[in-house]
């Protein structure tokens, strides 16, 4: 992709560059100073003034010649849609990166704290890029709707050209690795949806749902800091390993996330890139038959007393067991 220096009237690139290297730029603290700076300002003339003079941009779908459609001279397959105003960007986060039908890339927070750059690979041999835009877009409205709205979807990013700001954010997803977008997802059919009809939304994890009760998150939570202070390892095995996580995908969602990489990092097998690819696995496949009761007696197996963890938070009516 093509990079461009600040102000965003320039519109020659400096250089190309790679996902990478824009991963890279993003979770450096280079830009920290700007990006705090903007967010400080609290009018909003103001502070897209000062984005558009201070921070650089590139053009996540191509390197170009020039800032414009017509100057493209090489398409990167890949998309990017910028999300706003979101309440919860980090869950918005993971439910995407767990998404069976896309994968994404790169995902960071937008330069004003309160909305998400999601990248994602899309297969030009299929659509061309204005049709794939509009079918994510649909499909968005139509599965996340109960975190999403037509005005949060960002519609001008249909443009091959869309600059796209960067700024700090040391919790940016990248993932560079090779990997076939969804042949299952018809972007076609997609972009004949009308993004103002909510679609039946598909029964899978992966589906932006409502924040977990509190309570089972910090139940969740508690349980597993013991076993962790016990040093106690629940998924040395590979089918304790599975079972961990679909237990964790079905009860807690993409808030299990963590808990899963911190419970598996217990043992000595533990590498960082399988287990995360063995979560989103879990998100992607799960059914329901593996619950967070699964979880609780695999604790209690491990010799974890549940009932004076419920104790401790004096909550005993809420972590039952």
């Amino acid at each position: 992709m093509s990079y461009y220096c600040a102000p965003i009237t320039n519109k020659v690139p400096s250089r190309t560059v790679t996902l990478g290297e824009v991963a890279t730029m993003v979770r450096s603290t280079w830009l920290e100073p700007q990006t705090r700076a903007l967010r400080a300002i609290a009018d909003k003339a103001q502070a897209r003034s000062y984005k558009g003079q201070q921070l650089p941009y590139v053009t996540i779908s191509g390197v170009f010649s020039y800032c414009s459609d017509a100057c493209l001279v090489k398409h990167s397959h890949l998309l990017c849609i910028d999300l706003d105003g979101v309440e919860d960007v980090d869950g918005l986060k993971q439910w995407l990166i767990a998404d069976g039908h896309f994968f994404t890339v790169l995902a960071f927070r937008s330069p004003s704290g309160n909305g998400l750059k999601w990248v994602i690979v899309i297969d030009l041999a299929t659509a061309d890029h204005k049709t794939w835009f509009h079918a994510v877009r649909n499909y968005l409205l139509a599965n996340y709707g109960d975190s999403l709205t037509p005005k949060m979807v960002d519609s001008q990013c249909q443009n091959v050209s869309r600059a796209c700001f960067l700024c700090y954010d040391p919790q940016a997803y990248v993932n560079t690795d090779v990997k076939e977008p969804d042949l299952t997802f018809d972007p076609v059919a997609w972009a004949g949806h009308s993004a103002d009809v909510k679609q039946p939304k598909r029964q899978t994890v992966s589906t932006c749902q409502p924040l977990l009760p509190m309570e089972e998150l910090a139940k969740a939570r508690a349980v597993a800091r013991e076993l962790v202070r016990r040093g106690a390892n629940i998924a040395d095995s590979y089918g304790d390993y599975l079972k961990l996580g679909f237990a964790l995908a079905n009860g807690l969602g993409s808030q299990g996330r963590d808990l899963y990489h911190q419970l598996c990092s217990m043992s000595p097998k533990y590498r960082e890139g399988d287990c995360e690819r063995k979560w989103q696995q879990c998100m992607r496949q799960n059914d329901g038959r593996t619950t967070i009761a699964t979880f609780y007696q695999m604790a209690k197996q491990a010799g974890i007393d549940l009932t004076c963890i419920a104790r401790e938070f004096k909550q005993e009516s809420i972590y039952n067991f």
